[in-house]
């Protein structure tokens, strides 16, 4: 289910632009970067050179965390959590 879970947050994620209007203290990747919101504005930080924030799933327990990862281990994190159709399903 965490594989599904963040496959479906990423593809949310895909659909969203540093200017949507968000509700104080969520998250989420926008554009690559790690996006924060304040108030209710998105605060962007890009990844590292090399790196792209993704939605992934959880290993030992139930649910999904936001992290700058590369692209190659991002999709080996859902081929690991069983499910198909890479980072966005």
């Amino acid at each position: 289910q965490n594989g599904l879970d963040a496959q479906k947050l990423n593809a949310q994620f895909a659909t969203m632009t540093a200017n949507d209007s968000c509700t104080s203290g969520a998250q989420a990747c926008i554009s690559s970067a790690f996006a924060q919101c304040i108030g209710s504005s998105w605060d962007l930080t890009p990844c590292s050179s090399g790196l792209s924030c993704f939605a992934l799933p959880l290993v030992t327990k139930a649910g999904t965390s936001l992290a700058c990862d590369t692209q190659s281990d991002a999709d080996a994190r859902f081929i690991a959590a069983g499910v198909q159709g890479g980072v966005t399903g």
